[in-house]
């Protein structure tokens, strides 16, 4: 039962947002073939990729998660503050006001 427990409850945070964004609506797109969820609480954003990353695709999944949180977001990322690897990456917005 404890096995079951633990297994559900990583399943469960498979697409959740940091705790900083508290609860923060998503947003599901397709960027680059993959499915992306992309979360946004006031000036930050996460961006987390589903699926296997296919080794062609690992330079440019950076770029594909970042153009994914912007499509999302109607929102420019701030300079210096996208912070992550090719699966979670979040960062700040600079919005038009």
């Amino acid at each position: 039962m404890r096995v079951a427990l633990v297994l559900f409850l990583m399943l469960a945070a498979c697409d959740s947002p940091s705790p900083q964004l508290g609860r923060a609506e998503p947003t599901k797109l397709t960027r680059g073939g993959y499915e992306i969820t992309v979360w946004r609480a006031d000036d930050r954003v996460e961006a987390i990729r589903h699926g296997f990353a296919r080794r062609a695709d690992k330079p440019h999944l950076r770029a594909t998660l970042m153009r994914a949180m912007r499509d999302a977001t109607g929102c420019d990322l701030r300079e210096n503050s996208v912070e992550g690897d090719i699966g979670v990456l979040s960062a700040r917005l600079s919005c038009p006001d």
